[in-house]
């Protein structure tokens, strides 16, 4: 279980690495696409048919990974009140109670996402072309992100500590 736990905590931190990468160069994308709008639009006097659709979707891809950073720093809302006044056995208790369900919650959010996001593959947007399956797509994979994060805090709040470990690896 150590090393379970080892290896899905270093996949967590790989892909958060990976995702802030990518909220980076999302949220640049969408600063130069909302900046160009503004530009054409006030500026030049032609607005650009595609810009309200490019930077709708790169903010859903934006927020949905950056979702799952944030649920990697434990930057999701909580009542911290609460937990202070429980003793330590029992808060431990409770927030693996809580990650459990948050991963079941997680589980399904991705089955109905990836469902969700398959009805819309035959559809395309009007500006940009693409299937609508594309920024439904940020759904699962946000939801996977958060799920990995929730996984790999789950198994440290389960881990054993190589001190007292039974089988003395």
């Amino acid at each position: 279980m150590y090393s379970l736990s080892a290896s899905v905590v270093a996949l967590a931190r790989w892909l958060n690495r990976i995702a802030l990468v990518a909220c980076g160069l999302l949220m640049l994308a969408l600063t130069t696409v909302v900046l160009l709008q503004v530009l054409y639009r006030y500026v030049l006097e032609l607005p650009l048919v595609w810009s309200d659709e490019a930077a709708r979707h790169l903010l859903v891809w934006v927020s949905l990974i950056a979702g799952g950073i944030a649920v990697a720093q434990r930057l999701n809302p909580r009542i911290e009140l609460i937990d202070s006044l429980r003793a330590a056995p029992l808060r431990r208790v409770v927030e693996i109670i809580v990650l459990l369900l948050v991963l079941g919650f997680l589980a399904e959010f991705i089955v109905i996402s990836f469902e969700v996001a398959k009805t819309y593959n035959a559809y395309r947007s009007l500006s940009l072309g693409l299937p609508q399956s594309v920024p439904r797509l940020a759904l699962p994979v946000g939801a996977c992100l958060m799920a990995i994060n929730v996984l790999a805090q789950l198994l440290e709040k389960l881990r054993l500590t190589p001190s007292t470990r039974r089988d003395g690896a």
